[in-house]
């Protein structure tokens, strides 16, 4: 019998104290639970970027949102919001209902380190947990083909003859491109004009129009670009070659040419809101589970020349203090505080 039936039937008796009864009986059937709904989601995702058309997070995520939309069983729809270095879309998310629904996709800058260096209305390390980090990339110095230099032993020997001429790009100041350029300038000892760009499609762009000399971008986003001739790539950070890369197997590391404590590695990473349903963040963590192993995302992610590096989010949220802690040694030594 359906509850609106009950509910007639429970109004029909007769007499006081029947009355009473279906009184008794139609307050306990309005205050029991509703129905459960559908399963969740029951509807669109947000997946907030908070950076720029372009970069390596807007290329990985429009190939990501269409598998994972059938893994999840709804669309996820890509939202940019660059700006403030990372920190508007964060605050974006930060601010958003804690209901599974608008998720974050970041890296360790915007979660670990840009919230050092400035005021913000959220505290990340209290206000996110991770979904999953599906990968991490080491960024590439580069500049046009075209320039006076082939080489970064010759970028660096020009910049110290015209002291302060050189600008140099990169998405947003101390940034996954800003931190690494920061340590290699100082490393280089020479003095540049840094550019600050929303993000790394932004600052790519700046170099490949001849705006910016020397700028910093990830593989996936570089690729196309070096196979045309149209870039030069200098070198790269960290201390470890690319050797599977048939395309940046050859480029040199910024420690082995002798720029040491060069390095930076961008954990790319999916986020929700700290107070989202326990269950629901963990629908969304097993269905980012189930996409590193989903065929047409290994075949997406080797078309772009990126692996798939899979940690589970809550084994990442357990490094992610004593990452912050480090980040904050090395922004106060990098800053001369």
């Amino acid at each position: 019998m359906k509850s609106n039936d009950l509910v007639a039937v429970l109004l029909l008796g007769v007499g006081a104290t029947t009355t009473a009864i279906a009184a008794l009986a139609l307050s306990a059937l309005l205050a029991a639970p509703i129905a459960a709904n559908a399963a969740y989601p029951e509807r669109p995702i947000t997946l907030v970027l908070p950076v720029g058309a372009g970069g390596s997070h807007d290329l990985h995520a429009r190939g990501i949102t269409g598998i994972i939309s059938d893994i999840i069983g709804q669309p996820m729809i890509v939202k940019l919001v660059p700006g403030g270095a990372g920190m508007k879309g964060t605050g974006f998310v930060a601010k958003a209902k804690s209901d599974g629904y608008t998720i974050l996709f970041t890296h360790n800058g915007f979660d670990q380190v840009v919230p050092q260096t400035r005021k913000v209305p959220f505290d990340t390390q209290r206000d996110f947990k991770t979904i999953a980090k599906i990968n991490h990339g080491q960024p590439v110095f580069f500049s046009l083909a075209k320039k006076p230099w082939k080489n970064m032993k010759e970028m660096v020997a020009y910049a110290k003859k015209n002291p302060g001429k050189v600008n140099w790009g990169h998405s947003g100041v101390w940034g996954a491109g800003h931190l690494p350029s920061m340590q290699f300038v100082r490393a280089a000892g020479i003095k540049v004009n840094f550019i600050p760009h929303k993000g790394g499609g932004p600052s790519l762009r700046a170099v490949l129009a001849g705006q910016d000399d020397v700028g910093i971008a990830f593989p996936t986003q570089l690729r196309p670009h070096l196979r045309a001739g149209k870039v030069t790539v200098l070198a790269l950070t960290g201390t470890k070659r690319l050797s599977e890369d048939r395309d940046f197997k050859n480029v040199p590391t910024a420690d082995e040419l002798g720029y040491k404590g060069v390095g930076f590695q961008m954990d790319r990473i999916f986020m929700a809101p700290s107070k989202t349903p326990a269950d629901r963040l963990q629908k969304l963590r097993d269905s980012f589970e189930k996409l590193t192993k989903n065929k047409s995302f290994k075949r997406f992610m080797k078309s772009i020349g990126e692996d798939v590096v899979f940690v589970k989010g809550g084994d990442y949220d357990k490094s992610r203090t004593t990452n912050y802690k480090e980040w904050t040694r090395l922004i106060k030594e990098m800053s001369g505080k």
